[in-house]
């Protein structure tokens, strides 16, 4: 495991990863988009300017014709201080368009940061005892030892408790076996707090299988720390390509890559016998199966899943099922049985706060795309 507390460095265990199955090149780069466009539409959504929603734009569409690195999801954290959901833009709303070195319009080479507010600091009951805070390697952008500051979410974590509670001792643990954070660390008291771990809807727990529900029964969450969009995909013509609810894919035969959480499904009722379940090793093996009608939809991780697309060269030949559109969000856990933990979340959600409000969570966001697509 790495530790790092100020600047200590060490490392532990296995890399076991029980996350999607996401490349790195799919996570950071963004697709080719699938709307032709006249050059005139190109001209009014260029990079590095403030754009102006008009009837029929979607913020795919908006990310694709400004060539957008990272995609909708990009453009989305541009501008959360204006949206509160990828699947709702407003005419007349005014979208920041990232330049091409990931900074905002007129914003120098980086968003601004600015002081937040100052508030009375959280405390725990023990300040001197150090926070075991424990993560794994192996999932860019976002947690992995090779990359600045441990990774995206790393870092945030790190600046959250940083800004949340300066005296408050703790230990960043890069511990690389995933499955054993949840089924064993956190529950036995081993660590305190383990990210970034994706939480489901716990408002419809009685729709989850038990290998789901246990995130929500089990353990309490830190805010979200970031927020990642799962679309649906089926092929152009196909009886599903309308589909605006959930249960109009009752009957369908779905695909999602071996070792994908699946808890979203679960809570839309997505699951058998009201479809047909069909799992691949890798996220291509879902698109052959699209492509030789062996499925009749597939659904991942929006930024991966249209790169494969793209790559497989099906782009002119697959839908979007905008409707149904879903986000998953990662947090800091922590089991229920731990009281110092649970003292010490409203320190990482008071700094997470104070990070966004300031710019300095943006500027993490475009930092860390911008490492990885430079490498």
């Amino acid at each position: 495991m790495t530790f790092r507390s100020k600047d200590r460095t060490c490392v532990l265990g296995n890399e076991s990863i029980f996350k999607s199955a996401t490349s790195l090149a799919a996570v950071v780069v963004a697709s080719a988009g699938f709307l032709a466009v006249s050059v005139d539409e190109a001209q009014a959504q260029e990079a590095c300017s403030v754009y102006s929603v008009v009837s029929g734009d979607t913020l795919s569409q908006i990310a694709s014709r400004a060539e957008v690195r990272g995609g909708f999801q990009r453009l989305f954290d541009a501008n959360r201080d204006v949206l509160s959901s990828p699947n709702r833009i407003e005419i007349g709303q005014q979208l920041k368009i990232p330049c091409a070195d990931g900074s905002l319009p007129s914003s120098g080479a980086s968003a601004a940061v600015v002081e937040a507010p100052a508030e009375p600091a959280p405390v725990t009951s023990a300040p001197s005892r150090p926070l075991r805070i424990a993560t794994a390697t192996g999932y860019a952008p976002f947690t992995d030892e090779d990359l600045p500051g441990g990774g995206m979410i790393t870092r945030m974590v790190d600046r959250s408790m940083e800004l949340g509670n300066p005296d408050q001792e703790y230990d960043l643990i890069f511990i690389n076996d995933w499955g054993s954070h949840l089924e064993t660390l956190l529950p036995v008291g081993a660590i305190d707090m383990a990210f970034p771990w994706f939480k489901p809807d716990c408002d419809r727990v009685e729709n989850l299988g038990p290998s789901s529900a246990y995130r929500c029964t089990d353990f309490n969450h830190s805010d979200a720390f970031y927020e990642i969009f799962v679309d649906f995909y089926t092929l152009n013509g196909s009886e599903y390509a309308n589909a605006q609810s959930a249960s109009d894919l009752f009957g369908a035969r779905i695909c999602r890559p071996e070792a994908w959480f699946v808890f979203d499904l679960e809570a839309l009722e997505l699951v058998e016998p009201n479809i047909t379940y069909v799992t691949t090793v890798s996220q291509q093996g879902c698109i052959e199966l699209l492509k030789n009608g062996e499925v009749d939809v597939m659904t991942y991780d929006a930024l991966p899943a249209e790169e494969d697309i793209r790559e497989a060269g099906m782009v002119d030949q697959v839908a979007t099922i905008e409707p149904l559109r879903g986000t998953v969000t990662s947090h800091i856990f922590v089991s229920k049985n731990n009281a110092f933990a649970n003292e010490a979340l409203p320190i990482i959600n008071a700094g997470l706060e104070q990070l966004r409000l300031s710019g300095e969570w943006f500027n993490i966001v475009r930092e860390s795309i911008q490492e990885t697509v430079e490498n």
